[in-house]
């Protein structure tokens, strides 16, 4: 197997989009610097030259790796060039490259596989229809070029990211029933860590979501830690106090 060119890219050439897949754990960034520091980068970043622009890529994989180096305040930072013939082939390998990593949790889980089901999905119109069995050929995908034939994105995917086509149905389900505002508030809390937390909170109106993370997060209900704790005392018929 032939490994990529390395290279040596300016940091200031480097474009981090607005979409990414996994969001910036500064806490984390902050830790990566100093291992960096201590003992170098291990695994280079990928970026894709932006078609277009002279001398100008955008990031594949490795956000916390390129803040860390520029926490270090280094002018450059070692990069494969991504062979990804588009832009959404690229985000499909950065987002499996993150399902595959032990330290995620169930928040980030659910956020990369619904990211995971929107590329798949322009990448191969066919399967957001469940598929036709007679008409579609077999596809191939840069990640696993002996893919089944797309019947579904769960089916298609499952067995490439660890999960049952069951699994993934219900994490891009969990992601799709929180609101955008309840999504913020759950990074960094323990319920984020949880899926079964979730998807109960999932199952809520955004209304009751919002009250829900109010009762949790609070200081005026410490016993409160947890989905069914909150709704089991909001049906009471106690109110919140409007804030």
């Amino acid at each position: 197997m032939t490994l990529p060119d390395l290279h040596e890219i300016p940091l200031a050439q480097i474009e981090v989009g607005n979409n990414r897949a996994r969001d910036l754990d500064p806490v984390w960034a902050e830790a990566l610097a100093a291992i960096i520091k201590q003992q170098g980068l291990l695994q280079p970043i990928i970026v894709r030259p932006i078609e277009g622009e002279s001398r100008r890529y955008r990031l594949v994989a490795g956000l916390h790796r390129l803040e860390a180096h520029h926490l270090l305040a280094c002018e450059t930072i070692p990069a494969f060039l991504s062979a990804a013939a588009s832009d959404d082939a690229a985000r499909l390998g950065e987002v499996m490259e993150n399902l595959g990593r032990y330290d995620l949790i169930a928040l980030d889980r659910c956020h990369h596989l619904f990211e995971l089901k929107q590329v798949w999905e322009r990448m191969y119109p066919e399967s957001s229809h469940g598929g036709d069995r007679k008409s579609i050929k077999r596809q191939s995908l840069p990640l696993d070029p002996t893919a089944p034939e797309i019947f579904g994105f769960s089916e298609a995917n499952a067995e490439k990211v660890g999960l049952s086509a069951r699994s993934i149905r219900l994490a891009v389900k969990i992601w799709q029933g929180l609101h955008p505002r309840v999504r913020s508030r759950l990074r960094g809390t323990t319920l984020s860590t949880k899926q079964t937390e979730l998807k109960a909170l999932s199952e809520q109106n955004p209304a009751m979501q919002a009250k829900i993370l109010d009762l949790i997060l609070g200081d005026d209900h410490p016993d409160i830690e947890n989905v069914a704790g909150a709704l089991a005392f909001l049906d009471a018929g106690i109110k919140l106090t409007a804030v």
